[in-house]
């Protein structure tokens, strides 16, 4: 067999296959270039371009047995070891290809997930699938060497956000999503894997004197292959003019790269003020920040407003900070809610005098009316966001509290779940999601929900909460004891008093204290409240063992008695852990209290 074998190494050089393979294999890679680009500009199936490589494959082979027989004149005829090579080698050729042509056309997208401070596991996020026509617009650069200018490259990038968000069939990830990796340093294909993207879109702001070069270019995650770039050479005259000008190029030209058709008109509420515009932009990023960011927005929205007082997206951030931030308020501080919530009404009716089809002032006045039981008004509102901005994760994240209070379970799942497609990198979309499926009683996909979350804000009091409870559900008792010190730092840092602080960690200690050892629930969880170290907030114990039912109606009826602001306790009402208690007199009079009839309808 030796011998055989080196008689046929010798006869390969003699017949020169290597040089006929490798002149084959560039002309091949040459062609599925040229292929590929056309395949992204005229939309061609994926199914075209799988086929077009295999044929190049078994061309490959087939050119080999040709390059053979048509070699070294008098030498064409083949041993039987020869054969056997051949016959082997073709074998293992055709196995590959096939496999490879049956093969998804998708792959898998994981998001960033950090290991906890405190040592608790955090595995990675369930892998799912990119689809063909997805977007992410990353943060344009700022190369004008002017850090004020930054608005301007911030800008740019928002509007051709806004201009993508409509093109029919194509997933643009959200601007949270895409400005919290503004400033880092990751591979294109990281990207695509991070934000669940097939496409990135990058590009740079160069601005001198009355000089402005806008430059962008289209990128395959895949294999980080540019498809098409394009520069913009324009007057710095009209600023806005400018941005709206520029974005609506680039939304229109990338039509055909994309694969998709229609219009991409872009529907923007603009100020002409660059100052009010960096403003509102700031403002923008510290409401998503949550905690201390919430007062922080509305005082930005603030001084954008009084330099302008007619821009109405800027009416409408300060409806949506005002909306949510009594539940970042510190209990000296509760009894302003009510003026608050006006404040914020205001703030929203302004938004839409100004511009009636403003989305963002249709999602936060719904958002207002459900966390204050106004089902009925809130259900005017959000079916025209929806029309006005179908893939506006905010519009789902919102959506997805009001569908809860209805009983609407596994739509509210649904659309906390288009929330998180949409925007992966946005914490609280995680948070929302993931209490949802720990009433629903899917405990591996809420912890795997909140890990990602709590690895995107670790110091969010609502993420360490409702992450602790999960393990604990899940049955993880050990990682929820882990995570109690940040549980406590969270809500120490988030404004809570001493006071709050040490309910939250009493009770935090009982819940683990029965997870391992149930049968001492009543002998644990009754001295928190008759010794009044934690009153009646010792309930909510029952919510994590709802087992024990008596408890948990006393704790969702004090907590409806109690409601400020917020739809809470209206989805644990409308959830599962009541399914079967709808005929119950105690659940009949919540739900009166709540705003239904007996049927869940509002009144």
């Amino acid at each position: 067999m030796s011998f055989g074998m080196t008689d046929f190494l010798q006869r390969l050089k003699q017949r020169k296959l290597v040089q006929w393979g490798l002149a084959y294999a560039a002309a091949a890679f040459a062609l599925l270039q040229v292929l590929d680009m056309v395949a992204q500009r005229f939309g061609w199936p994926d199914g075209l371009m799988r086929g077009a490589l295999v044929m190049v494959g078994v061309g490959f082979f087939v050119a080999l047995v040709l390059a053979w027989y048509h070699g070294e004149r008098g030498a064409q005829r083949m041993g039987g070891t020869e054969l056997l090579i051949l016959a082997l080698l073709l074998s293992i050729g055709g196995g590959l290809l096939w496999r490879f042509a049956q093969a998804p056309p998708s792959m898998p997208a994981v998001p960033a997930v950090a290991s906890t401070a405190q040592g608790a596991p955090v595995p990675t996020a369930p892998a799912i699938s990119i689809p063909g026509k997805s977007i992410a617009v990353m943060p344009f650069l700022n190369m004008s060497g002017d850090p004020k200018q930054e608005y301007f490259s911030d800008g740019m990038t928002e509007e051709i956000l806004n201009a993508l968000a409509n093109v029919p069939n194509l997933e643009v990830t959200a601007r949270t999503s895409v400005f919290s990796l503004k400033g880092q340093s990751h591979d294109v294909r990281e990207i695509g894997k991070m934000l669940g993207v097939a496409y990135v879109l990058e590009g740079s702001v160069r601005q001198a004197d009355d000089e402005v070069r806008v430059t962008a270019q289209l990128i395959r995650t895949d294999n980080g292959f540019h498809l098409w770039s394009q520069n913009y050479d324009r007057k710095l005259a009209h600023v806005f003019a400018l941005q709206a000008e520029v974005a609506g190029n680039i939304a229109q030209a990338l039509k055909l790269p994309l694969g998709v058709g229609g219009d991409a008109a872009l529907v923007s509420q603009r100020t002409d003020d660059p100052q009010a515009y960096a403003l509102y932009l700031q403002a923008r990023g510290a409401y998503r920040e949550r905690g201390d960011g919430v007062q922080r927005s509305i005082d930005l929205y603030h001084a954008a407003l009084a330099r302008d007082p007619k821009f109405a997206p800027a009416w409408a951030g300060l409806c949506g900070s005002l909306n949510i931030l009594p539940f970042y308020l510190p209990e000296n501080r509760k009894s302003e809610i009510p003026q608050v919530q006006r404040d914020a009404e205001s703030a929203c009716d302004s938004a839409i005098e100004l511009a009636p089809d403003l989305a963002s002032a249709h999602i936060m006045l719904g958002n207002l009316y459900t966390n204050e039981w106004r089902w009925a008004e809130a259900d005017q509102h959000f079916p025209r966001a929806q029309a006005l901005a179908p893939n506006d994760p905010e519009f789902y994240f919102a959506y997805t509290d009001w569908l809860g209070t209805q009983g609407r379970v596994e739509e509210a799942l649904q659309a906390a779940q288009r929330a998180v497609a949409l925007d992966p990198m946005a914490p609280m979309y995680r948070n929302l999601y993931g209490y949802l499926l720990n009433y629903s009683g899917r405990n591996d996909e809420c912890v795997a929900q909140m890990q990602a979350g709590y690895a995107l804000a670790p110091g969010n009091k609502y993420i360490n909460r409702n992450l602790f409870i999960c393990y604990i559900v899940a049955g993880r008792i050990d990682d929820a004891e882990k995570l109690r010190d940040s549980v406590r730092d969270a809500f120490a840092a988030g404004g809570e008093s001493a006071t709050a602080v040490a309910k939250q960690m009493a009770i935090s200690d009982a819940i683990v204290r029965i997870a391992r050892n149930p049968g001492q629930y009543a002998a644990i969880a009754d001295p928190l409240g008759k010794e009044g170290l934690v009153g009646k907030e010792s309930l909510i114990i029952a919510s994590v063992f709802p087992s024990h039912i008596d408890d948990l109606f006393l704790f969702a009826e004090d907590w409806i008695d109690q409601h400020r602001s917020g739809s809470d306790p209206v989805v644990l009402l409308r959830s599962p852990l009541f399914a079967k208690y709808h005929d119950d007199p105690r659940y009949l009079r919540m739900l009166k209290k709540a705003g239904f009839d007996a049927a869940g309808k509002p009144l």
